[in-house]
């Protein structure tokens, strides 16, 4: 494939005349069998011979090439008529790579053999995607040809290559044949923006809008779009503090130099513009908007608030406006101002789906759950999101407990962002209802037909949850270890085979697990208790379980789980204060059942039994089935 687009050129040599119009479909194998000829080629190029190279090339071409009938004919046609002295009629339509109007093609130009040479092998070369190659050969044809347009090509291919010095110097030679190229200004600028020159570009910009007709609407417009594609931040900022020195100022063009100053945190500098177009024109109600969002950005939401409030008030029925002060509130966390804001819009706009999604998840977020399932069943009834409405319905029935209604949602959502979340949702939840094993199945399907790793993890380790939940904990190394198969290093996958493996009495795998874990991420925390809380709960190494918690309690000091395990392996090494400290901390933080039993434990061999009780009791209030929990008040009979 062209790697760009070209204008047709017809020439004449001086041996003979020779008419071409290259075809883009000859095969690549000929292509790079000429240019690998035209490189080595240490002879003067001999046209008759091309002749011979260029009909092997066409005969190969032909398999390729469609058979033409009256139906397949484009309507560009290339007409050629002969004389005796010249050539009386050239028609050639094609796009040109600049995208240039039409213009009346030149007169045929006479070139010697070498130039001849150096055109074909620069088109060969950039037919097989040799762009250093192709822009060897055309700056050595613009140095001798005068014709601008092999310059302008030179400089086009030049800019292709991020070659931007030989661009540089084709332009000249373009400028140097052709100064009133229209193009010429854009490919300056464009070029010394690339080159980080942002004070060469200016002149060429200005000589853009000096010759534009456009309103200065359309002229800011277009210095956007230029400097957003080919100025860094910094760079485009130099060219609008230029553009704006002049007296009569484009109000625009200020606004945009306010946007990258505001983008480069030259917060005053942005607020100085935008005040500059305000005195230009009042009634601009998009300066306040910016000068809001610039406000936010330093921390000073209350003037913002309060900036974009005054806008409102001034075009009440302004929805757009209305919308975007929706969501200024929302960033700065006023949650009953933006409700109030997107209930005016759903009220005006009850077919927007991204108005009515938008006020359902707030309405989530702030735990109006049934006003919430209002407004996503209406998105179902217009037809807007569905699939989302349905997956957000699907979760508030869950968080419910309604877990058969959550399914019949779920599985509505077949198509979308969370539609694997969904089929993930439904295998967990069908082993809730008492099917474990379907909603196994369906975890295990759910992986097989996903490529993405991740992904296929996520149902791994549902899959894990609901056999750890069936107490099913040899089925669940297998499955891991199944799993790890396919990727053997990976670390989600070998931490939750640990912790499995800790359930049957696999003390060894569950070292070796977390130990690869902790040797891929030494900052793991999680990795680094569980293997410190294994080590003090199932065996004697205590020092040893201490330091791997202690690097743990560094990475996160104020973690309940790693709390627990300092209070427990404390109390293991018979460090009894040290183990009271760290575990009312962690029972402090987490009120959760398996701290209660260990807190419990501790203080009851502390000789404080009624507080021990105390805790006990309050574990049990958080899960009376806790396995951990159980285990210690019959061990321990502290009735």
């Amino acid at each position: 494939m062209r790697y760009i687009q070209h204008e047709v050129i017809l020439y004449n040599t001086d041996e003979s005349k020779i008419y071409l119009i290259l075809i883009h479909n000859i095969k690549h194998l000929v292509l790079n069998s000429m240019t690998i000829f035209f490189k080595r080629s240490k002879q003067r190029f001999n046209p008759w011979f091309f002749l011979v190279l260029m009909a092997v090339a066409l005969v190969s071409a032909c398999d390729s090439m469609p058979t033409v009938t009256d139906a397949t004919v484009e309507t560009t046609e290339v007409e050629e008529k002969h004389s005796e002295t010249a050539v009386q009629e050239t028609k050639v339509d094609t796009e040109a790579v600049s995208n240039r109007e039409e213009k009346e093609i030149k007169e045929p130009v006479r070139l010697d053999g070498d130039s001849l040479y150096n055109l074909l092998a620069a088109e060969f070369a950039g037919n097989i995607g040799d762009v250093d190659a192709s822009l060897q050969y055309y700056r050595e044809a613009a140095k001798s040809i005068e014709d601008s347009r092999i310059a302008a090509r030179t400089a086009y291919i030049a800019l292709y290559g991020e070659d931007y010095e030989a661009a540089l110097t084709a332009l000249d030679r373009w400028r140097e044949l052709e100064p009133d190229s229209a193009d010429l200004p854009r490919m300056y600028a464009i070029v010394y923006l690339k080159l980080e020159q942002p004070e060469k570009a200016v002149p060429y910009v200005e000589t853009i809008l000096s010759g534009s007709r456009e309103s200065s609407v359309d002229e800011a417009m277009a210095v956007k779009q230029l400097l957003a594609k080919e100025a860094s931040t910094k760079d485009a900022y130099v060219v609008l503090q230029k553009l704006n020195e002049k007296e009569d100022k484009n109000k625009h063009l200020l606004v945009l130099q306010s946007r990258y100053a505001a983008q480069l945190k030259q917060y005053d500098e942005a607020m100085s513009l935008l005040d500059q177009v305000l005195v230009i024109d009042p009634s601009l109600h998009e300066v306040l908007i910016i000068k809001a969002r610039i406000l936010t950005a330093q921390g000073r939401h209350e003037e913002a608030t309060a900036l974009i409030k005054q806008v409102l008030d001034d075009l009440p029925d302004n929805n757009a406006l209305r919308l975007q002060y929706a969501r200024m509130l929302v960033e700065q966390g006023d949650m009953p101002g933006a409700t109030e804001q997107y209930l005016i819009l759903y009220e005006r706009l009850p077919e927007d789906g991204d108005i009515s999604l938008s006020l359902a998840l707030i309405y989530i977020e702030t735990q109006e759950l049934e006003k919430a399932v209002e407004v996503l069943e209406h998105l179902v009834e217009i037809d807007k999101k569905v699939p989302v409405a349905n997956y957000y319905i699907g979760r508030i029935l869950q968080n419910q407990g309604d877990d058969k209604q959550a399914v019949a949602r779920y599985l509505r959502v077949n198509s979308g962002e969370y539609a694997f979340d969904a089929q993930l949702r439904i295998g967990i939840l069908l082993a809730a209802l008492g099917k474990p094993d379907e909603g196994l199945a369906k975890l295990e399907k759910l992986a097989e037909v996903h490529s993405d790793w991740n992904l296929r993890v996520k149902a791994y380790l549902a899959q894990g949850e609901i056999l750890r939940d069936q107490k099913r904990y040899k089925e669940g190394v297998e499955m891991y270890s199944r799993a790890l198969q396919q990727k053997r290093d990976d670390t989600l996958l070998l931490y939750a085979r640990g912790l499995m493996a800790e359930k049957v009495d696999r003390l060894d795998m569950t070292e070796a697990d977390l130990l690869k874990v902790i040797s891929k991420e030494p900052d793991n925390a999680d990795a680094l208790n569980a293997l410190g809380y294994t080590l003090a709960d199932r065996t004697a190494r205590y020092k040893e379980a201490q330091e791997y918690i202690k690097r743990a309690a560094a990475l996160v000091p104020d973690d309940p789980a790693i709390l627990d395990s300092l209070g427990w392996v404390s109390y293991r090494l018979g460090e009894m204060d040290e183990a009271i400290k760290w575990l009312s901390k962690a029972f402090e933080k987490l009120q959760d059942a398996e701290i209660a039993a260990h807190y419990g434990e501790v203080l009851w061999h502390n000789n404080q039994k009624d507080k021990a009780r105390e805790i006990w009791n309050k574990g049990k209030a958080q899960n009376a089935k806790n396995p951990v929990l159980l285990e210690t008040l019959k061990r321990l009979n502290p009735e």
